[in-house]
């Protein structure tokens, strides 16, 4: 994310998405009523063509929108914005609808009443744009999964399948074995930085061994780690481990991850935690709070003005961390209310 210029008076920050992540953190920083222009596509009347005055042709237009809907697109790379007109060219008639898609490298204005979370969300972009892509393999001689973890959650590239069986002969499975790996590298090789394999058995050191051998180049970025999971749980496990913190430095979904685990933990055995927006506000009262864990959802949703709680919590030198219900923690937290605290001491 870049941030091309900041207008306090007016409440307008101006920016410009570089990738996904970027547009995932808009979609929770644009809320409902707020201001969005950018330069966009607009269908007008053609007063020159009788045959397609119906239709109408398109132009680029600059125009702002009262957002009203707002939606995130993984698959196609966009963030989509819906509203009524609030600017925009003389012929263009105001209170009319229209949608703005921003996509990566749109520059984008927003006019909103700027919480403190939105601008430390917008810093945090600004600086995870520097960081390399996370890519995790979770194998074994079997099956393999290679994975991307973004900031807001998981995205599986690729599902695949060694065919090894005991029905085969040692020539044929080694046959398999090796069009198993060579897959596997020639997906991962399109990434540049560490790539981080794990798994169980041996088949995690077996792939390094052939990359070695096979992709040279390649080899140089592997790191290896054991996991006693494959598929989506050994990619939990990873994620709760700090693994991926210690090969990539702090990422946001590695420490969701952690925090969230650590809050089941303090739970189970009830210590220093509180969930639910009554028990967190008591423990609030006491300043017992060092982490305020709240999710996406829960911080869009309005249903409680919380900005004074988060005040309160950083004003006693807590932190506010906010979860993405894009990834299974985030899920934990929602069925805990969307709410919850770590806590620097027992409270009644």
């Amino acid at each position: 994310m870049k941030i091309i210029n900041q207008i306090p008076e007016k409440n307008l920050i101006k920016v410009m998405p570089e990738n996904l992540d970027d547009l995932w953190h808009l979609s929770n920083i644009i809320q409902y009523s707020n201001a969005v222009s950018a330069l966009t596509e607009r269908r007008t009347e053609d007063k020159g063509d009788k045959l397609r005055a119906d239709r109408g042709v398109k132009r680029k237009v600059y125009l702002g929108v009262k957002a009203e809907k707002i939606s995130f697109h993984e698959d196609t790379n966009r963030l989509r914005v819906n509203g009524k007109i609030i600017h925009g060219p003389d012929d263009i008639p105001l209170g009319s609808y229209h949608t703005i898609d921003i996509e990566p490298l749109t520059q984008v204005s927003i006019q909103k009443n700027w919480k403190p979370w939105d601008l430390k969300r917008l810093k945090e972009a600004e600086n995870s744009s520097k960081n390399p892509k996370i890519v995790v393999v979770v194998l074994d001689e079997h099956n393999a999964n290679v994975y991307v973890v973004r900031e807001y959650g998981v995205k599986e590239l690729a599902e695949l399948k060694s065919g090894i069986s005991k029905n085969l002969s040692s020539k044929q499975n080694e046959q398999m074995r090796f069009s198993y790996f060579s897959e596997i590298a020639s997906i991962i090789s399109e990434f540049s930085g560490k790539i981080l394999v794990t798994g169980t058995g041996f088949a995690r050191n077996n792939f390094q061994k052939y990359v070695s051998e096979k992709y040279k180049e390649l080899s140089l970025n592997i790191v290896v780690e054991s996991s006693n999971h494959t598929g989506r749980l050994g990619l939990q496990e990873i994620l709760k481990s700090g693994i991926i913190d210690r090969i990539y430095g702090e990422a946001r979904l590695s420490k969701e991850s952690q925090l969230i685990e650590k809050l089941l933990e303090e739970i189970s055995k009830k210590g220093l935690a509180a969930y639910g927006l009554a028990d967190v506000e008591n423990a609030l009262n006491y300043c017992a709070i060092e982490k305020l864990l709240i999710t996406d959802e829960y911080l869009r949703s309005k249903r409680r003005n919380i900005e004074q709680m988060v005040i309160e919590v950083e004003n006693s030198n807590g932190e506010l961390v906010v979860i993405s219900t894009e990834h299974e923690s985030g899920k934990q937290l929602k069925a805990l209310g969307g709410i919850a605290a770590l806590l620097r001491f027992p409270v009644e």
